[in-house]
């Protein structure tokens, strides 16, 4: 039976100096993630590590289902975060831009698992955060579906991730959009470019959105 879809992604940052054990405190939890999988409370979870930031991407049945029952008893090697009742390892990040829309898992559901995931970050100059949410939305809705179907750009703070998955997957036909302007610019990477702060330390080729690592993967199928 076809059943709502959420889609979840969220940041931690570990202890200083604890970088290794929260990555090996992640890969130790595929078998927990895994039986999450088989009951079909989870559809998808990946996490990826950069420096001491950790990001949790998951797609579940379960709208209850916290990043907290993903990790386990890894709160000791997780900095609390302020800005709730109560201490917390895990702050959300929000979603600023999508192609599709899960609607339920029938219409979700990957049929074949991707070859890889990726993702990437990327650091937005504060008095450009509406603006760059603002582009975004626009190109959303006046051009659903021209993208990858499962590609998730989220924020918190002035930090992009860039969820991605490859094969990419171009919905067709595509969702119905929300606009029906046409004013998406020409010049999309002209346009964006003074958007961000640059990665002085990143690879050649990085210095706008930076590769961050693939700490952990499961998906269905």
């Amino acid at each position: 039976m076809s059943q709502p879809l959420h889609r979840f992604v969220y940041r931690s940052q570990c202890r200083p100096g604890q970088e290794a054990a929260t990555a090996a405190a992640w890969r130790a939890r595929s078998d927990a993630l895994g039986a999450l999988l088989s009951d079909g409370r989870l559809l998808t979870a990946s996490v990826f590590g950069w420096e001491r930031h950790f990001f949790v991407y998951y797609e579940t049945t379960d709208a209850g289902l916290s990043p907290d029952d993903l990790a386990g008893e890894m709160g000791n090697l997780l900095e609390s975060w302020p800005g709730d009742t109560q201490p917390r390892h895990f702050v959300p990040m929000m979603d600023i831009f999508h192609c599709g829309e899960p609607r339920n898992t029938d219409d979700w559901q990957r049929k074949s698992p991707p070859d890889n995931v990726r993702a990437r970050l990327t650091r937005l100059k504060p008095e450009m955060v509406s603006s760059y949410i603002f582009y975004h939305y626009q190109m959303q809705e006046e051009k659903p579906g021209n993208f990858d179907k499962y590609c998730l750009i989220t924020i918190h703070e002035d930090l992009l991730l860039f969820y991605q998955e490859y094969p990419q997957v171009v919905e067709s036909p595509p969702r119905v959009g929300k606009l029906a302007t046409h004013n998406t610019p020409a010049d999309w990477h002209g346009t964006m470019f003074p958007h961000f702060h640059l990665w002085d330390d990143a690879p050649e080729g990085e210095e706008i959105w930076r590769k961050v690592e693939l700490v952990l993967h499961l998906a269905n199928g």
